[in-house]
């Protein structure tokens, strides 16, 4: 496959004020990450809240610019890259339908406002084009001149998605899209978002903190910690068997529905941390069941096979010269 999307030390820092009379600090919300997207696939990208994913997000999107680092689109560095020819490739379908939405305007002139900033065709081609998409994902015609307003949140997340699509973009960064949704609407996004990746050959880009959605979405996953990624792994080998302390304390943490078993225990305690003081070494070492000496002092490194990658000093000491680990034994 051909890397579509590479990005190699990519940090993006924040100026936090401290009060009226103290030095602004500094919040690194991304910090450090190197990541591929190959053409075709389902990146997904886990975590709890205020991890960096959503920063990272509008990263890829063009919508912030690293602090330091480099992104290259299809083999160009995405500074010389324009925002317009940018867009072209990569559209972004975001979290809530209510607000992402104008309500002002009619649901067809919402697919095709794209069309209508790029220049491309008359509007009586970029009506007939938006009418063409929505019918892609289950809007129909009559809907073309209603108001946001007028549909559920499932038909706004739909019109959302055909706008994203009516570029015909290599890319799509889908920013948490089904967790304003009810769960049974939530299905049928997820179905239509793995429908249009078959039909258009679509890459996404998959953030959320469900992790059943992502389970059932991905093809890869990227769990990220204080704005670091500390697992990398393809999705059915990390849901099969986490490397990482913090995945295992995640996967741990999805409720069940057998009678009886109560709310899970994740071990990780109540305490979040501070992204604005984050620990020496290891940035997970203080929720850390397994820590020792080493993790306070030492930052670990991405290690393991190709399938599966984790930041923790113990899958370096334990992955052998054949790229098992401990875990697997």
């Amino acid at each position: 496959m051909t890397a579509l999307i590479e990005a190699h030390d990519v940090t993006r820092s924040f100026e936090v004020s401290a009060g009226m009379f103290r030095r602004k600090r500094k919040l690194h919300a991304v910090n450090g990450i190197d990541l591929t997207l190959e053409k075709g696939e389902v990146l997904g990208i886990v975590g709890e809240s205020g991890c960096g994913k959503s920063t990272l997000a509008r990263i890829l999107l063009g919508l912030l610019p690293p602090t330091s680092g480099t992104i290259r689109f299809d083999g160009r560095d995405l500074r010389t890259l324009k925002r317009r020819d940018l867009a072209r490739q990569v559209q972004p379908v975001f979290q809530d339908p209510y607000s992402s939405l104008n309500p002002r305007r009619t649901i067809a002139s919402i697919v095709a406002f794209p069309l209508d900033v790029h220049g491309i065709g008359s509007s009586a081609d970029r009506r007939r084009e938006a009418l063409k998409i929505m019918d892609l994902v289950g809007l129909p015609a009559r809907f073309a001149d209603r108001h946001p307003r007028e549909l559920s949140g499932g038909q706004r997340q739909r019109v959302a998605i055909a706008r994203a699509l009516i570029m015909k973009p290599e890319i799509i960064v889908c920013d948490e899209p089904t967790s304003a949704l009810d769960v049974s609407v939530q299905s049928q996004i997820l179905n239509l978002l793995l429908e249009l990746r078959n039909e258009f050959g679509l890459t996404y880009v998959f953030i959320s903190h469900n992790l059943g959605v992502v389970e059932h979405i991905a093809t890869r996953v990227a769990v990220m910690y204080l704005g670091r990624v500390v697992e990398l792994a393809e999705t059915s080998a990390m849901f099969a068997n986490p490397r990482h302390p913090y995945t295992r304390a995640l996967l741990s943490s999805i409720l069940t529905p057998v009678p009886g078993l109560g709310i899970p225990e994740t071990g990780l305690g109540l305490a979040f941390p501070d992204p604005l003081n984050p620990p020496s070494g290891c940035v997970f070492h203080p929720r850390c069941p397994s820590a020792f000496d080493a993790c306070k002092c030492v930052e670990p490194q991405l290690a393991g096979n190709g399938q599966v990658r984790a930041a923790c000093h113990l899958e370096s000491f334990n992955t052998g010269p054949e790229g098992t680990s401990a875990y697997e034994s």
